[in-house]
């Protein structure tokens, strides 16, 4: 499954100064669904409902998380037990996971993007780790990544760039999301950043 977040509209929500897409509204093998918010400057980000984790990605602006304030590319994991409102002084725009499994059994993090190191990956990769299978991988231009299969699947968001394997082309604001023990060969022409979920598409009968 794939999709271009641009190309949906943005949805009036029921709390004052935010607008929402709809990027996965029908939840996953973990009971997940994944959402773009716009904050208008003053907003506060809608909770999600009970017993829900939620991580948080800073596409554009500054979102004030409960450790203190997030550029582009901060990075938030509050588990269900931690979930706090969060706002934007300025405005901002947010990729949003969040369902019951999100966080489960870890601590809530709060990252900012020039905070964490680059590590080195395999071939040229370079990976910011962010949480439990949750990271940003820097993909140099022209880099060709081994063919593989994914165990529990794996999710991608293209934050800059573009992504491509045998499948198709996926420029910056594509969504992917590629089930368990799915294959691809990936690649890129140009220098790309992706941000990487891997692991949490395992049925729970399969555990």
């Amino acid at each position: 499954m794939n999709l271009d977040s641009h190309t949906l509209p943005w949805e009036d929500s029921p709390q004052a100064g935010v607008s929402l897409r709809n990027i996965q509204p029908t939840p996953d093998v973990g009971g997940s669904i994944v959402l773009q918010y716009q904050l208008e400057a003053g907003a506060q980000l809608p909770l999600p409902e009970d017993g829900c984790g939620q991580e948080i990605l800073v596409l554009e602006g500054s979102w004030d998380g409960p450790q203190g304030p997030l550029g582009i590319g901060g990075y938030a994991l509050q588990p269900a037990a931690q979930t706090q409102v969060g706002q934007s002084v300025d405005g901002c725009t947010l990729f949003v996971r969040r369902g019951p499994q999100v966080g489960a059994q870890e601590d809530p993090v709060q990252i900012a993007f020039d905070s964490q190191p680059w590590l080195p990956g395999a071939g040229n990769l370079r990976v910011k780790p962010l949480s439990t299978g949750t990271a940003f991988v820097h993909w140099p231009a022209n880099e060709r990544f081994l063919p593989h299969q994914h165990w529990g699947g794996e999710e991608i968001y293209v934050i800059s760039g573009q992504f491509e394997d045998e499948h198709g082309k996926y420029p910056a604001g594509a969504w992917i999301q590629s089930p368990h023990l799915s294959a691809h060969h990936p690649f890129v022409v140009e220098e790309t950043l992706i941000f990487v979920k891997t692991g949490h598409l395992l049925d729970k009968a399969l555990h």
